[in-house]
């Protein structure tokens, strides 16, 4: 979280382990500061973070009467009387049987400093897709991707065939299972294959106390793919319900999925649909297979900066559509107010180039400027590398090598690339691309989920047969 410390708004300094949970919002109405070691309804106690969203925490908890790891989500206090409302996915008694859908155990409350939190206890997943998928920080191995990708379709053809959308299918709703075994970990297995929970004293830009509101300290979230052991199935699971909506009501008139993952007809104004929900699936494969988000710059928080997105790889706008006017918050308006669309096809990246684009793993985590493989003392990395990113530099323990890797772990001609920048940008051309035969498929199935015309798009039931999901596997 960025902070200024010549705003006087700003109360917290800036974690310094890493990425973590809105400081701010520790005041009245907002997170529940938790501690490790902390016991809730008498019968959870803290032992690990798992993970933080805009309106929750999530902590790895053990519970005492049944001796089994859960996952506690506290809900920020102003959202809590309504949260346990809004899924009726949770409600609905088809869906609690699939292993692919991840519902709440119980709930209770907690009453803190910042208000009553509703807290909702779940069994323990992975950290979810997006994070394993990510950039040039985590990429899913290709034929691990696939499958998950055919997993997510499986499970979203599974809600529509019950008159349900979940309004939010993002890579970042779809997690991966643990093995069996994880829950036969007693505490001190877990620190063993983990380590012991990273923590940091929270301060103020004052110099205080934080106070009631706020914890004593920040939790680094754990890692799961830290370890040596991998805990990690290959079996996904769907989450996160709070948009999900009846095909046979009205639907929400402004769904809370990211802009990026928005299907353009509700960017213009249009209700959602399982068409809606099929092009997000649509987003959250290429997510998936890539790392990278299609419809999506640096600046992309709005329907009307999604569809500007949208335009560079799909094509311009049906002409029914390029009317639609939108206020200052790139939010379509119905009064005539606001201002028509503008974009620029000169920087348009169609979508065949952009699959084309998909870089997959090198032979070696040590390759010259040609992309090939060589010893690891024909290049040498500088010394002077080794100071601040070494975790980023550090492959995944070989025994997650099926499912994952890391860009940043590779070492091209000497050198470490840890970010982004223009330079990486190059790099990435010596990195193998994507089979043309994937390829192919892949633009293939997304050329038939992109389409303006929502009923044009293909049903969740015809997705799952598609001949990319069931690609062979060849050497990878």
């Amino acid at each position: 979280m960025d902070s200024d410390p010549e705003n006087s708004s700003w109360k917290y300094l800036p974690f310094e382990l890493g990425e973590c949970e809105d400081l701010e919002n520790y005041e009245p109405g907002g997170f529940h500061p938790v501690h490790l070691d902390d016991v809730y309804d008498s019968r959870y106690r803290v032992v690990h973070k798992l993970g933080f969203g805009g309106f929750s925490t999530v902590w790895l908890a053990r519970e005492t009467l049944t001796n089994r790891w859960v996952a506690l989500k506290i809900v920020v206090a102003r959202e809590s009387p309504t949260y346990d409302d809004r899924s009726v996915i949770a409600r609905h008694p088809s869906i609690a049987g699939f292993n692919l859908f991840a519902m709440v155990d119980r709930q209770f409350w907690i009453d803190g400093p910042n208000g009553r939190h509703l807290c909702l206890v779940s069994q323990v997943l992975s950290p979810d897709l997006s994070k394993l998928s990510k950039g040039i920080y985590s990429r899913l191995k290709p034929a691990f991707a696939r499958r998950a990708a055919l997993q997510a379709a499986r499970a979203l053809a599974q809600l529509h065939s019950n008159g349900l959308c979940h309004g939010d299918f993002t890579a970042s709703n779809v997690a991966l299972r643990l093995v069996n075994e994880f829950d036969s970990y007693e505490q001190s297995d877990l620190f063993s294959l983990f380590g012991r929970p990273q923590t940091a004293p929270l301060r103020t830009y004052s110099g205080r106390p934080p106070g009631p509101h706020a914890p004593d300290y920040i939790v680094v979230p754990l890692d799961f793919c830290s370890s040596t052991t991998n805990v990690l199935s290959s079996e996904i699971c769907v989450i996160d319900f709070d948009q999900s909506f009846t095909t046979t009501g009205p639907p929400p008139e402004r769904l809370g999925i990211p802009a990026k993952y928005l299907a353009p007809e509700v960017a213009v104004g249009r209700p959602a649909s399982p068409a809606s929900d099929i092009w997000a699936l649509g987003c959250a494969t290429f997510r998936i297979r890539s790392g990278d988000d299609l419809f999506f710059d640096y600046d992309t928080d709005s329907p009307a900066d999604a569809l500007r997105q949208i335009v560079k790889a799909v094509g311009e706008l049906p002409e029914e559509w390029r009317q639609t006017r939108f206020d200052e918050e790139g939010l379509a308006v119905v009064d005539g107010e606001g201002v028509e669309l503008s974009w620029s096809l000169e920087e348009a990246r169609p979508l065949e180039d952009r699959v084309r684009g998909i870089v997959d793993e090198p032979p070696s985590l040590f390759i010259n400027q040609s992309g090939e493989a060589v010893k690891a003392t024909d290049e040498e990395p500088e010394a002077a590398m080794f100071d601040d990113d070494a975790a980023l530099r550090e492959p995944y323990p070989a025994a997650l090598s099926s499912m994952v890797w890391k860009p940043t772990a590779v070492c091209v001609a000497g050198t470490y690339f840890t970010a982004y920048s223009d330079e990486m940008d190059g790099i990435f051309e010596v990195f193998p691309r994507i089979s043309q035969t994937e390829a192919s498929l892949l633009v293939d199935l997304l050329s038939k989920v992109f389409t303006y015309d929502p009923a044009t798009r293909l049903k969740a039931e015809q997705l799952v047969t598609h001949p990319w999901f069931h690609l062979a596997v060849v050497s990878e």
